[in-house]
């Protein structure tokens, strides 16, 4: 069985119930920290591909993100790669209907978006690797799709990576975005970029899409690679996810939204 055949197969027959009153969701601790910043992100849009709902979808995500940065205040929101289905002709209209999801919408290229940089640019407002920071965070975008060469798979830009990493090394918190989780075998990136992550303990997280059905968090060299499952697309989990992520004064909290309803909670105590 090929992969896709096989990733079709568990998500049609794997059911992610809501850990939201579940016995796999802990009772909240009546002392529990206030949230200091929140954020959102999510993937795999796949706005054009063929046999799908993508405007349904989109419709769908766009009304309970706003209902949830209605009752739960995001800072921002990041859609991590494959907003597109391959055509660049579906870039303009994937934005405008995304453009009013958030105030502050931020984007990573994913190998379905095929696109230049300069029309990427031109679009989002967001070079391919970017960076930014926000009081003691950093937050660094890169791309994993090759649109030059059209092979689409690129490993993230390690000159790129190091520098911002360098530059916010004084930052308390940093995260990072790629669409690829740079340690799969097929991409052959993870000595590289191993080799510098090790020297950055204040990377809290990473942040993948790509593979629709993973919705897990990946512990590598003490960083979690957090996967959010899909938004559209032909295949993948049951549910359309985004994950959002708040930070306290000692722990990192993490959740999916499915997107009306809470699972998959976590901690990491800093």
């Amino acid at each position: 069985m090929d992969r896709r055949k096989f990733l079709q197969a568990i998500g049609a027959t794997t059911i992610f119930l809501a850990c939201k009153g579940t016995d796999s969701d802990p009772v909240p601790d009546p002392k529990e920290e206030p949230v200091l910043f929140r954020f959102a992100v999510a993937s795999d849009l796949h706005w054009g591909e063929a046999n799908t709902d993508y405007e349904m979808h989109t419709r769908n995500f766009v009304s309970a993100f706003k209902d949830f940065n209605t009752k739960s205040s995001c800072g921002f929101l990041v859609l991590n790669g494959d907003i597109i289905h391959n055509d660049p002709v579906f870039l303009p209209q994937a934005y405008e209907a995304l453009k009013d999801v958030h105030p502050k919408l931020y984007v990573t290229q994913g190998n379905h978006d095929r696109v230049s940089e300069a029309v990427w640019q031109s679009t989002w407002n967001q070079s391919f690797n970017s960076d930014f920071a926000i009081d003691d965070m950093a937050f660094v975008f890169g791309t994993t799709s090759d649109s030059i060469s059209q092979n689409w798979l690129r490993c993230p830009n390690i000159e790129f990576l190091e520098n911002s990493l360098e530059k916010y090394k004084n930052k308390k918190h940093v995260f990072i975005f790629w669409h690829i989780h740079p340690h799969m075998d097929t991409m052959g990136c993870t000595d590289d970029v191993k080799a510098v992550m090790k020297n950055y303990t204040n990377v809290r997280a990473v942040f993948n899409g790509h593979d629709h059905n993973d919705e897990s968090i990946k512990t590598i060299q003490g960083v979690p690679y957090m996967f959010d499952g899909r938004l559209g697309g032909s295949w993948g989990s049951f549910d359309r996810n985004f994950r959002v992520v708040e930070i306290t004064k000692s722990e990192i909290v993490t959740y999916l939204m499915t997107p009306t309803t809470r699972k998959k909670l976590s901690r990491f105590k800093m």
